[in-house]
């Protein structure tokens, strides 16, 4: 991070007061968190849902240069650093100042949001804009009201393309960090049962990613899933797109077959996508079609996807001597675990399943987690495991189903040997997929390569 600005653009953009310190002095960088903070560093004051950095305050005055905090809370100290700003809501502000920031670059900026392979396309899209130039985009899980503003403030005039996640788990969500990066570019990947403890059902998911439309830059275009049940509903609206999927109607199409090939205007593309699969496919041609939207052409989007490498732990693969390991434990959900059995038909035999709970589901859990037992029968697996308390129904259904060898834990622990012990063995292909929470990254953790 490095703003180049100054404490008076700071107070203004923010809606805050310049309590002490010169208008004219230097403001480049800020750091949250206390515990990081060195002497003569700017503190910026956060409330999160498990600690008020307000409480810090007292603590963090006499080593910092300044402090952007509720004015009330920076009344209340006894002496104020060099430097203070004081605001009404310290979120606000830090949402505010990245728009701000965000409006000084005039570059290809895309958002990307989705029920399932937001961060697969991102990566994707990553892959083809840094193969043209540098490319700013947000690291790991920080796609939230919080991480999606700190994310844009790392943007700097080194920066030729922009590509950021958009997380969501309540209507409103897209829409208020949506308005704060203003893409050139949004793409909704698909709509699913992801996050419905908060959602509550299909319909409020939908309205809540194309809450992305209304947050376009001015001639902006909108990149979507063609296929998809709900989106589809888009078709007939009037505004810039480009449309992606199976579908002869998409504008750019995914034709079948074990490589991706895309149909877009009359051409056809070949490309050799590591770590293919149907839903690989799917989230290539959404990065495609971005690239396409911001100014790039198809040389391009093959040269950058041909360079794709996975995220840690989605749907990565691992080799074990003549194992083959698909690890996908940083989220699941009933779509994303549909496709990842899907796409282990592709995959020699013999097959195991190493499955855990679905998270955030509320009321739906037992419904879903029943259709996954019962679609885990037909699979031909040598070997399911299972663990997590959500997954009962899953057993129930999958034994009624006609499927055997299961074996079934309340926890990782109670198989994680047995589990290892066949990976060692190296034979077969191996999926490894369950909520983050649940840490199935563990089954392999230690395990030589």
């Amino acid at each position: 991070m490095l703003l180049k600005t100054d404490l008076g653009t700071l107070a203004r953009v923010t809606g805050g007061r310049l309590l002490k310190g010169r208008p004219e002095a230097p403001f480049d960088a800020f750091v949250t968190d206390t515990r990081r903070l060195k002497p003569g560093e700017f503190f910026w004051a956060l409330k999160g849902a498990a600690y008020d950095a307000h409480d810090f305050l007292a603590q963090a005055a006499p080593c910092a240069g300044g402090i952007l905090a509720r004015e009330k809370e920076l009344a209340g100290l006894g002496a104020l650093p060099p430097a203070a700003v004081g605001v009404p809501d310290t979120l606000k502000a830090l949402q505010a100042l990245a728009a701000w920031h965000r409006g000084r670059w005039r570059i290809p900026l895309v958002a990307i949001t989705g029920s399932n392979g937001k961060s697969t396309t991102k990566e994707m899209l990553r892959s083809i804009f840094a193969a043209e130039g540098a490319t700013c985009s947000n690291a790991g899980n920080l796609n939230n009201q919080f991480g999606l503003p700190l994310s844009l403030l790392e943007l700097g005039p080194e920066h030729r393309f922009g590509v950021f996640e958009l997380g969501a788990s309540r209507r409103g969500d897209i829409k208020e960090i949506g308005e704060v990066a203003r893409p050139t570019c949004g793409i909704i990947t698909n709509v699913g049962p992801s996050h419905l403890e908060f959602f509550g059902d299909l319909e409020t998911v939908y309205e809540t990613k194309t809450e992305l439309a209304g947050c376009l830059a001015e001639g902006g275009t909108l990149v979507y899933n063609y296929d998809d049940e709900y989106l589809s509903r888009l078709n007939g609206r009037e505004f810039r797109k480009i449309t992606f999927g199976r579908d002869p109607g998409a504008d750019l199409r995914v034709l079948e077959g074990p490589k991706l090939r895309l149909e877009y205007d009359g051409t056809l593309l070949e490309v050799d996508l590591p770590y293919a699969g149907g839903h690989n496919h799917l989230n290539a041609a959404a990065a495609a079609a971005a690239a396409l939207a911001s100014g790039l052409g198809l040389a391009a989007v093959k040269k950058g996807l041909e360079r794709y490498t996975p995220p840690p732990m989605r749907l990565e693969e691992l080799k074990f001597g003549g194992a083959t390991v698909i690890l996908d434990a940083y989220n699941a959900n009933p779509q994303s675990m549909a496709s990842a059995l899907k796409a282990m038909y592709e995959r020699p035999k013999p097959r195991y399943f190493m499955l855990g709970d679905m998270k955030e589901l509320g009321r739906h859990s037992e419904r879903y987690h029943r259709d996954l037992g019962a679609a885990l029968a037909h699979t031909g697996a040598e070997r399911v495991f299972l663990a997590g308390p959500e997954m009962k129904p899953a057993v129930e259904a999958y034994l009624m189903a006609g499927g055997k060898v299961l074996v079934y834990g309340d926890t990782v622990d109670s198989w994680l040997e047995e589990a290892r012990a066949l990976i060692r063995k190296g034979e077969g292909t191996f999926l490894i997929k369950a909520s983050r929470s649940m840490k199935f990254e563990r089954i392999v953790d230690g395990l030589e390569k």
